[in-house]
């Protein structure tokens, strides 16, 4: 074959390929790891996210769940990926920025393994019983407590979260020892409250709600610096007399390490316009969140802040806390 032809075969392949590259940047799919069981109040919010943001057509964002040890089996999955892996992880804070200081095994710094990119919502956690402990309020539940030892059982969404210390805290302060029970999220754990096989469940307090109003759990406390709007006749652990205790949490989406600050404020712009579309504030709402973008300045603060806290906090804990 002349070589002329050759060379208008190899412009009509660039041409082509140089065509459909559009096409297949408008398919590109992103992960979007939640750390815990589908069927969450995480995971909800998660999948409302990933539909907001997979509207504009330019990618299409898949929730994936990974759940098991509070996180951090996420949290390894996606610091092991590259930037370009297009992959990215949404978790309580607990999970960034207490899990490296209860579990010896886990060491990670968020500064140097993650790259921080976008808060979604805040909440605060709920200690509820079920009714048939006949507790019905934080009175009732120390008086109990300290002579029954069937109360001296909680659960949680995982070992080494702020459920966790919450529940460790309170036992310190009552002088009562309670045995901690951690499940793999907050679904699994409630379920049991429900049920009767445990006594106490301690939870945000969006993952609470549902069951507290159709009052299959009764809520006695929260850990919120106020009391939460969606239970304002439930008092928080500071107002009960416990400042320690006054924890507020979040949830942001971060991505791997080595993600350029471009992206990083790309992904940030996206998900702080999809926090303001009607159908994900419904969701939140709905769940008892509070909506709470902030720039990806604010929020890589508030990580490291976060981090450094509980750093000095559960200083010393080590696995003491994280078994």
């Amino acid at each position: 074959m002349p070589l002329p032809s050759l060379r208008r075969i190899a412009l009509t392949v660039a041409l082509a390929a140089t065509a459909v590259t559009p096409a297949h940047a408008a398919e590109s799919v992103t992960r979007l790891i939640v750390g815990f069981q589908a069927g969450g109040g995480l995971d909800g919010v998660a999948r409302a996210l990933a539909d907001a943001l997979s509207r504009d057509g330019k990618r299409r964002v898949i929730v994936e769940n990974r759940p098991g040890a509070s996180g951090m089996i996420a949290i390894d999955n996606i610091r092991s990926a590259k930037p370009e892996d297009g992959v990215l992880i949404i978790l309580p804070s607990g999970s960034i920025t207490m899990t490296p200081h209860t579990h010896s095994t886990f060491r990670y710094d968020p500064e140097r393994d993650l790259t921080p990119v976008a808060r979604v919502a805040t909440y605060a956690l709920g200690m509820a019983v079920t009714p048939g402990t006949q507790v019905t309020d934080w009175a009732s539940y120390l008086k109990q407590v300290r002579t029954d030892a069937a109360l001296r059982t909680y659960g949680t969404a995982g070992v080494g979260l702020s459920p966790h210390y919450v529940g460790v805290e309170v036992g310190k302060a009552i002088g009562v020892d309670i045995v901690h029970v951690p499940y793999k999220g907050a679904g699994p754990a409630i379920n049991d409250a429900v049920g009767g096989q445990i006594p106490m469940v301690i939870s945000t307090v969006p993952s609470l709600l549902t069951m507290v109003r159709d009052q299959r759990l009764r809520l006695i406390a929260t850990s919120g610096e106020k009391r939460d709007p969606n239970t304002p006749d439930v008092p928080t652990l500071r107002e009960l007399g416990y400042d320690k205790l006054a924890v507020e949490e979040w949830f942001g989406v971060l991505a791997p390490a080595g993600l350029s600050a471009d992206a990083a404020q790309q992904w940030n712009t996206e998900i702080n316009a999809a926090l303001q579309t009607p159908a994900l504030q419904q969701v939140l709402k709905t769940q008892g969140f509070v909506p709470a973008p902030a720039s990806l300045a604010e929020f890589t603060g508030l990580v490291q802040s976060d981090y450094r806290r509980w750093q000095q906090e559960l200083k010393d804990t080590g696995d003491t806390f994280a078994n």
